[in-house]
């Protein structure tokens, strides 16, 4: 048997090999025009027999005249609507020094950037060596039959063998091996196959973050990963859309396999980030909390997961103390706390905050000495009395008495 597309696996989902390497990633949304203004795509040339994505050109258009060019790319339409149709895109370099078509600054910042991105790449260690070798068996029957199914196009079929070589996997590998990780990256790939963008999110966010760590941001396999991350999202639409279909998935994988196994975990850590990316920071402190709670008690404090969970919320938390809202930020000193404890510098300091922003307000003036006279304690206690944190909680006290 042959296959029916030749080279349309080798691509990122959904697109072939070779569309993949004329292209660069691209977060499409979707086209909508209203009494004609907005964007529309014209053309559709060089039709892909393998993918069977077409060239088009994005404009904005006016009275559905096409007055501002917005760039080339290949376009795969997934659904179309009466004011638009929603897409998966990859666009065309503008130059092979400038792929995005920046202003020639920020094209400038940018390849300086990636210099200096590849220039530290020359130092990075060696990827520890795969302890696949040492379980030939993950490798036989299961593994070829999914493999089989994915090559000939067949990937609902694909996506269960997958599973199950996955599990086995994770039984006995740990689960940032390189063999893992490449599994981990094709079950996500199947999952975007199958209509089922949460889960592949769910999935390659975690397995994009650690394949960064471990093969480095500009390896083949993490940047694969972080355009099918692109694509996900693609087919997910907003980010209101993402919120309410992911919480959605988390409900169902929730009542199907319950909330500690490893599926609820990563929904769960992905809802927590859109929830982030929608500004709804203390629905995200909470919902990152819990899931790094139950990600510590079902898989350890050590598994790289749950690293992923504790570094999210670490963000979430950094995010807070920038908005510099009373709520958030009081949410996110309680979210330090619990990540390092109770005196440690990234807790004092968003106590610090905390206390500022309660200065700033006559209402709140005696929460904001009272909650500096406990920092200072702390931070004398923990720090010592010289540290600049300290000389700092020491100040902002006596400015307020």
């Amino acid at each position: 048997m042959e296959p029916t597309s030749q080279g349309a696996r080798q691509g990122v989902h959904p697109f072939c090999g070779p569309c993949t390497d004329e292209t660069t990633a691209w977060l499409a949304p979707d086209t909508v025009t209203v009494n004609g203004i907005g964007t529309i795509f014209y053309g559709a040339a060089d039709p892909c027999s393998r993918c069977g994505s077409v060239v088009k050109r994005l404009y904005f258009c006016v009275l559905w005249i096409p007055v501002w060019p917005m760039g080339r790319f290949r376009i795969i339409t997934l659904g179309r609507s009466l004011t638009g149709a929603s897409y998966v895109g990859r666009r065309f370099p503008v130059s092979a020094d400038n792929p995005y078509g920046l202003d020639k600054k920020t094209a400038e910042l940018m390849a300086l950037a990636r210099a200096e991105v590849e220039e530290a790449a020359k130092s990075w260690p060696e990827p520890p060596p795969s302890q696949l070798a040492d379980h030939p068996e993950l490798r036989g029957e299961r593994y070829q039959e999914a493999e089989d199914y994915w090559e000939f196009d067949f990937p609902d079929r694909a996506l269960p063998v997958y599973e199950e070589v996955l599990a086995a996997h994770e039984a006995v590998l740990p689960a940032d091996d390189t063999a893992t990780l490449q599994l981990r990256q094709r079950v996500g790939e199947a999952y975007l196959a199958v209509g089922r963008p949460v889960a592949a999110l769910a999935l390659l966010q975690q397995t994009a973050a650690h394949l960064g760590r471990v093969l480095g941001p500009r390896h083949p396999d993490t940047r694969r990963a972080g355009h099918d991350m692109t694509n996900a999202l693609n087919q997910l639409g907003l980010s209101r859309d993402n919120i309410k279909a992911i919480a959605a998935e988390l409900a169902e994988v929730e009542r199907t396999l319950g909330p500690d196994h490893p599926k609820a975990l990563r929904t769960a850590c992905a809802l927590g980030s859109a929830q982030l990316v929608g500004s709804r920071v203390l629905r995200a402190l909470e919902v990152l909390e819990e899931t790094l709670d139950r990600s510590e008690r079902a898989l350890g404090a050590d598994h790289p997961d749950t690293g992923y969970v504790r570094e999210e919320l670490i963000k979430a938390c950094e995010f807070a103390e920038y908005r510099d809202k009373p709520d958030e930020v009081r949410a996110a000193a309680r979210a330090q706390e619990r990540l390092h404890g109770p005196d440690a510098p990234e807790t004092l300091e968003a106590m610090r905050g905390l206390a500022q922003l309660y200065a700033s307000s006559r209402r709140h003036r005696g929460e904001a000495v009272e909650l500096l006279r406990d920092t200072l304690e702390r931070c004398e206690r923990a720090l010592g009395p010289d540290d600049p944190l300290t000389a700092d909680v020491r100040r902002q006290l006596e400015e307020l008495n």
